[in-house]
């Protein structure tokens, strides 16, 4: 939702809607975990298996992370940096 039309609304209904969101947030989540609990369940029934990714697949992902993340910030700049703040938060890299 935009923020200026959310700051636009009377405060219960503000309310509402972040209660609104944080139960579908949590059942977004429900259903991504059940739905990729059967997914496995079914590519194993099949014969396949889903195994972790290795360190070296794990490290050459992060690295082309990385890199893509550092050419976009190269063209974002300070509010691309912002964005990026803001998503990782107070959480480590």
């Amino acid at each position: 939702m935009n923020k200026a039309a959310f700051d636009r609304l009377e405060v219960p209904m503000q309310q509402a809607l972040l209660r609104i969101a944080a139960n579908t947030e949590a059942r977004g989540w429900r259903t991504s975990q059940e739905k990729n609990k059967w997914y496995v369940e079914q590519l194993a029934a099949n014969g396949l298996k889903v195994l972790p990714p290795s360190e070296s697949l794990q490290g050459g992902l992060r690295q082309i992370g990385e890199r893509l993340t550092a050419e976009w910030l190269a063209k974002a700049g300070a509010d691309g940096q912002s964005i990026l703040d803001e998503y990782h938060g107070p959480f480590p890299r």
